[in-house]
């Protein structure tokens, strides 16, 4: 575990790597983020962490207050996503230590690919961890064909 020192409060939080994380306590941030409503079941999540390679987690006196995902093949190329601080907890460096932790983390296995796609908006929060903008590249999304 990473220890991060809080500021503020001078909490300490915990951030590090998990496996199995409490699809109960990652649809608090989910929702908190307003991926999904109070009556969304939680079963996809579930699912989700099955297929999740890699969780990097922040607590705080045991309560998740962030985390990020990673969907890899363990060898050559990782994708970082979901990436969720609570409201109180963000610009405190919560989201950019868990970012750079999950990095380290496959970067630790030999993984030399590691990539995300950064939402509008947050590219000033990227430009303070240790990732750089990937030149000459364009990110693209499959979307549903359109019926005519």
């Amino acid at each position: 575990h990473v220890i991060l020192c809080m500021s503020a409060n001078n909490e300490t939080i915990r951030v590090g790597i998990e496996n199995n994380p409490d699809p109960e306590e990652i649809a608090v941030l989910y929702r908190a983020a307003g991926w999904m409503s109070a009556e969304d079941p939680v079963d996809p999540i579930r699912k989700s962490i099955v297929n999740t390679a890699a969780y990097c987690c922040a607590r705080l006196d045991g309560r998740l207050i962030g985390m990020m995902r990673a969907l890899s093949d363990m060898v050559s190329d990782a994708y970082l996503l979901d990436l969720i601080v609570l409201p109180e907890y963000r610009k405190q460096g919560v989201g950019r230590e868990i970012t750079e932790t999950l990095a380290k983390h496959f970067r630790d296995m030999g993984v030399e690919w590691i990539v995300l796609i950064a939402a509008p908006g947050t590219e000033s929060f990227y430009a303070k961890t240790e990732a750089d903008a990937m030149k000459g590249y364009f990110p693209l999304r499959f979307y549903e064909p359109q019926s005519e």
